[in-house]
């Protein structure tokens, strides 16, 4: 066969790498865009989140202040001598007439004001709240303590929450819009002071107590548990139909967006809420976000039923909270995977144009495979392989070449002189070359390790296109092999004794059946114990004479292999340097065995456990410290586990604790508060712990529990405490009884 006749293209050339780099590339793009399409979901669902907590919170406040304002009015409709002097104010009304009656009312409002000035004025103080007393069906106003100079007003008609009392004689609460205020309304039926049936008795309502709050409670509430802002939105027809236009005025009370809601709340200046205020536009949405300075914001709303006759749609209760942290965490972690896809790829194709250099392909080309398989049969051998011009100058070397005789070249210089060739083997050379004949000899050259050595050389000519010797290949043959072998080998020995010359751990080694004597030790030991190598290795026991006397009965124990679990040990004990100090070490030891199994060596390492056993003392030293603490308080502690399902389950408790409630600490122990309390303490205690960890911080409340120590009152502060996942699994109690707070 002609042997320049071309090859079918199929045998001369292969692809390169350039498919695979594109897929590759490809898929790290997909896998980012994956990525990226994952973190925005956690990222709304987060949101979600974050916005369904903030309604909660709204309504949890909202909820809690009605509840708060009904208590007040019933105490103060129950209470004996609003009654009676309620009583008095109607007929004195009636007998005086004038609305608000004359001066016998007048007095009768004095003495009214005094009864309830204390609850008024822990009840009104920055709270933006109401207090007022109304008389007879007609709902007139008698006394408002917010605001005493006016009455005598009649208000059934215009306020349809007190008509519906009077009718029914029920408490009622609402939100209702009138011609000064708007909020949220609790009133109270106020009964006949004389029971027992008689004519005018006890069924019959005489007056009602109104207590009252705008948004204000909700608003600092929020601000106090979530950093989070609340106002109130009152449609523009409601607000400009009731409420007077000086008092819109004086209060603040404006419009807001596109106009179609009043603003009725505390003062919005600037940051999230008054940005939100502006973008409305018609209906505020039941959640939206937007930007507000250099700060990321959610709004949430929610309707408020207006009790009004003229009212035609609800007002609005809208609270913000910033969300800066969420949106930084989400662009970190944008960033974080642009960086992770970003790198990723480098080091595919770092990985690819390394296969390509060891496969001798060329990367990202197609090349020929005749010439891939002739640079793949010269990079791979075993045999040192150079490539020179006719003058001695290199031109190429194989991986072996460079493995016997260094990166640099063998020589230096150009010409046979400094290639080792001289006299009458100089002479048999160039005639070889001359003539385009191979050439065989012996020549001393230097190689990489263990000094100058012989090899067998064989330079055979190339020719180039007009047949004159161009290029010699040169094969190199080690005679000196064994001799470079132990040197090479003497080498890494000298570098492994130097690398554990320079660990902080001294190595040592000794054969299972002769395990007094060693049979390799670090030369680090001279600096941690003082011994120099060679005076171990040649006295036997060292170990167990350098043992300390306190120490030696439980080290030997632990040094029998037999032993050892997993054939493996780890024992601390102190050894005696030289001079006597003692010195404590940690002793990591292996246990090898041959291919039948039988123990053959011990492995081991000494490491300086000074700072180690210092850093334990310290420790063991705090622990006993924080138990006298906690063991030596007058308040009672304790610990309760959250597990899920909402179980709770005591953990533990100090002295004061167990003296205080009459519950052992091993009785308390592992228990649930159905196991030990009884029936209405155990409900009472979870619906804390639950109010707790709903409230996510630091709750305090008084409270009254049936224990085996009696019943007693306490003041009790709940804590919950997140475990590494953010997750409550812990509330910290401290309980002070009332008495003892009392005393003190």
């Amino acid at each position: 066969m002609d042997e320049h006749k071309p090859r079918a293209s199929a045998d001369r050339q292969r692809p390169g790498l350039r498919a695979i780099w594109l897929l590759v590339l490809l898929g790290w793009l997909l896998l980012g865009a994956l990525g990226g399409v994952i973190i925005e979901r956690e990222f709304a669902t987060e949101i979600d989140g974050r916005a369904d907590r903030l309604l909660d919170t709204t309504e949890y406040a909202l909820s809690s202040r009605q509840a708060e304002l009904a208590r007040i009015a019933r105490i103060l409709a129950l209470d004996e001598r609003v009654r009676e002097t309620l009583s008095q104010a109607r007929a004195m009304v009636e007998l005086e007439g004038s609305g608000g009656g004359g001066e016998g009312a007048a007095r009768l409002r004095r003495e009214l004001a005094r009864a309830v000035t204390p609850i008024a004025t822990e009840l009104i103080h920055g709270q933006d709240r109401v207090l007022q007393f109304h008389l007879g069906p007609e709902a007139v106003s008698f006394l408002r303590v917010h605001a005493p100079d006016r009455f005598g007003d009649e208000l059934a008609g215009l306020r349809p929450l007190l008509g519906d009392v009077y009718r029914t004689g029920q408490g009622a609460i609402g939100f209702e819009v009138g011609r000064v205020f708007s909020g949220f309304r609790a009133v109270q039926p106020v009964w006949a002071p004389n029971p027992g049936g008689a004519s005018g008795g006890s069924d019959r309502v005489i007056a009602t107590v109104e207590v009252g709050t705008g948004v204000t409670p909700v608003d600092s509430y929020l601000e106090e548990s979530l950093g989070a802002r609340a106002t109130l939105l009152l449609p523009a027809e409601i607000a400009e139909e009731n409420i007077w236009a000086e008092m819109r005025e004086r209060r603040r009370i404006a419009p807001v967006g596109s106009g179609d809601y009043y603003v009725d709340g505390p003062k919005v200046e600037g940051g999230g809420l008054a940005a939100a205020l502006r973008q409305l536009e018609g209906d505020p949405p039941t959640q939206w976000r937007f930007s507000a300075g250099k700060e990321e914001w959610l709004a949430v709303s929610r309707p408020v039923p207006i009790l009004t006759q003229e009212s035609r749609s609800p007002a609005q209760l809208v609270a913000v909270e910033p969300i800066t942290d969420l949106y930084a965490a989400m662009r970190a972690r944008m960033a974080a995977l642009v960086a992770a896809v970003i790198v990723a790829f480098l080091l595919t194709s770092l990985a690819l144009w390394l296969l390509s250099r060891w496969q001798r392909t060329r990367w990202m080309v197609v090349i020929d495979r005749a010439e891939a398989e002739r640079d793949a049969l010269f990079e791979l051998s075993p045999q040192p392989l150079e490539l020179t011009d006719m003058q001695g100058r290199p031109l190429l070397a194989n991986d072996a070449f460079r493995r016997s005789f260094g990166a640099a070249d063998p020589v230096d210089g150009v010409g046979w002189l400094a290639r080792g060739l001289e006299g009458l083997q100089l002479e048999a050379f160039e005639r070889a070359i001359a003539r385009g004949e191979r050439w065989n000899g012996a020549l001393r050259l230097p190689a990489l390790q263990g000094g100058s050595g012989w090899f067998r050389v064989q330079v055979v000519p190339i020719a180039d296109e007009t047949g004159r010797p161009a290029r010699l290949w040169w094969f190199f043959h080690d005679v000196d092999r064994e001799r470079r072998a132990a040197a090479v080998a003497q080498a890494e020995r000298d570098r492994l004794d130097a690398f554990l010359a320079a660990s902080p751990a001294v190595i040592y080694t000794f054969r299972a059946d002769r395990p007094d004597r060693l049979e390799y030790v670090s030369a680090n030991i001279r600096e941690i114990l003082g011994y120099t190598p060679d005076a171990l290795i040649d006295g036997p026991d060292w170990w167990e004479q350098t043992l300390h006397p306190d120490d030696r009965e439980r080290a030997l124990e632990e040094g029998d292999f037999t032993h050892w679990q997993g054939d493996r040990k780890r024992s601390r004990y102190r050894l005696l340097r030289p001079d006597g100090s003692p010195l404590w070490v940690t002793d990591h030891a292996r246990l090898l065995r041959d291919a039948e199994g039988r123990p053959e060596r011990i492995v081991g390492a000494l490491i300086d456990s000074r700072e180690t056993v210092m850093l334990e003392a310290r420790l063991a030293e705090s622990e006993r410290l924080y138990r006298s603490v906690v063991e030596g308080v007058e308040e009672a502690i304790f610990v309760v586990g959250v597990e899920p399902g909402g179980v709770f389950r005591f953990i533990t408790s100090n002295l004061a604790h167990e003296h205080a409630t009459g519950l052992s600490r091993e009785q308390l122990a592992g228990a649930t508060p159905d196991e030990i309390l009884p029936p209405a303490s155990a409900a009472h205690v979870k619906r804390q712990y639950r109010a707790c960890l709903e409230a996510g911080q630091a709750i305090r409340y008084q409270e009254t529990l049936d224990l085996p120590a009696g019943q007693g009152q306490w003041y009790t502060t709940l804590t919950p405490i997140r475990d590494e996942s953010g997750e409550f699994a812990l509330i910290a109690g401290v309980a002070v009884g009332l008495e003892d707070e009392r005393k003190a």
